[in-house]
């Protein structure tokens, strides 16, 4: 699952347009997405992947343009949980 696809279904979905109309350089205001939006297309999102998103991200979202940079950033995040992830579990003994 390609998650810049899943992000701009989320946000077509919350702003209800079309997803042709989400594209990595449109910026967020252009499209009607405020910091409540942000909050319901990572709600989207976390449904979407079955995933749930650090709440951390919601604030750091608060400063991003476009489409692209939010995609850029929920990928750096989820990065940066996988690494943690493997840094923190244990050898199976």
């Amino acid at each position: 699952m390609d998650l810049n696809d899943s992000l701009r279904r989320a946000i077509a979905k919350v702003c209800d347009l079309p997803v042709e109309e989400v594209r990595p350089e449109t910026r967020l205001d252009e499209l009607g997405v405020d910091s409540l939006a942000v909050a319901e297309v990572l709600v989207e999102l976390e449904i979407e992947l079955d995933q749930e998103l650090p709440v951390h991200l919601l604030r750091r979202l608060d400063a991003i343009g476009t489409v692209g940079d939010v995609g850029r950033e929920l990928e750096a995040t989820l990065a940066e949980g996988d690494a943690e992830g493997a840094a923190t579990s244990t050898p199976p003994s």
